[in-house]
């Protein structure tokens, strides 16, 4: 079988991410951080959720492309990482 391009291989990608944090306290202030972002995402190519239990955020992304989903998935961790680190720099200077 021949495919004459990527949209007869795929059609669409969902993955489910598991971020573990330190503790509980973290991971409620990192999904606060990051809510805006979930509620007002741009595209109609890619849905995003995101839930916590315990210390751990579970991300499923749901995108009708890799290009989509790379975007999404890029936004997400850099978000995350952002928020991780502002809470490093006050537990580090308070």
């Amino acid at each position: 079988m021949e495919y004459s391009n990527e949209a007869d291989i795929l059609t669409g990608i969902e993955t489910e991410l598991e971020i573990e944090f330190n503790t509980t306290k973290e991971a409620e202030i990192i999904l606060k951080s990051i809510k805006p972002e979930i509620n007002g995402s741009p595209s109609d190519r890619t849905t995003v959720s995101i839930d916590i239990h315990e210390n751990t955020l579970r991300i499923t992304i749901d995108a009708q492309d890799t290009a989509s989903f790379r975007a999404s998935l890029n936004s997400y961790l850099r978000w995350i990482k952002l928020s991780y680190e502002v809470i490093n720099l006050k537990n580090e200077y308070l």
